[in-house]
């Protein structure tokens, strides 16, 4: 590999890695002052616009929203509704407008833990990664799935750092695929479901981003592994 591609290849596995590790944060627990100033940072939005098909995208619009988010979000009052928002679409009490697990939309009676919820879990299993709370916890819940994405890109950083291509092409098949046949298969219901969310602070709008991300990584996959040829 020369030195240009290199380049090119470590540029677009740091930003694949960036987003999907803030994601599963931003997914996966209550919003607070710290956490909210990452995600409206200059760094997100650039990560985002990275992978902007044009002008206008999604991901060419959500930098600017989430910099208005960003200067409310000193404002004690707006963080508690943004906090007040994460937990009523993603805990309850009341019934989830949009519950935030594979097995919903792809099972049976949309129940949690149910084949596809296994499914996953072998998956993780077979890299050597179990969620905390095993086995007491869903598996394909967003933010674990996304949070399975990010330890795959951080491996295939590392594989790029230590030369292995090879390990670093099975990677980038495995993350490609995992998208194939669990997110790009679901999170699409689940966004559209969110937005009859009755608040627009954040999170709906934040997940026309992730839909769009998540098949734009898909692409950016196919690319890669073509380059490292």
């Amino acid at each position: 590999m020369t030195q240009e591609k290199r380049e090119a290849v470590e540029l677009l596995l740091a930003n694949r890695l960036y987003l999907y590790s803030l994601l599963h944060k931003t997914f996966g627990r209550e919003p607070d002052g710290e956490l909210i100033a990452l995600l409206c940072t200059d760094t997100t939005a650039s990560a985002f616009a990275l992978l902007s098909a044009e002008k206008g995208d999604p991901l060419d619009r959500i930098g600017p929203f989430l910099k208005s988010v960003g200067a409310k979000a000193a404002d004690a009052g707006f963080l508690t509704e943004l906090r007040d928002e994460y937990t009523r679409l993603f805990v309850g009490p009341d019934k989830l407008v949009a519950p935030p697990w594979e097995s919903v939309y792809r099972g049976e009676d949309a129940m949690l833990f149910q084949e596809v919820t296994l499914e996953v879990r072998e998956i993780y299993r077979g890299f050597g990664l179990l969620p905390e709370g095993y086995p007491h916890v869903a598996d394909d819940s967003l933010a674990l799935e996304l949070a399975f994405m990010s330890k795959l890109a951080e491996r295939a950083m590392e594989d790029l750092h230590n030369g292995d291509e090879e390990g670093l092409d099975r990677l980038l098949e495995s993350s490609g695929d995992f998208l194939k046949r669990h997110l790009l298969l679901w999170v699409p219901k689940f966004l559209e479901r969110m937005q009859k969310a009755s608040t627009q602070l954040l999170y709906p709008q934040l997940c026309v981003a992730l839909d769009t991300f998540l098949r734009r990584d898909g692409e950016s996959l196919k690319e890669l592994r073509a380059a490292l040829q």
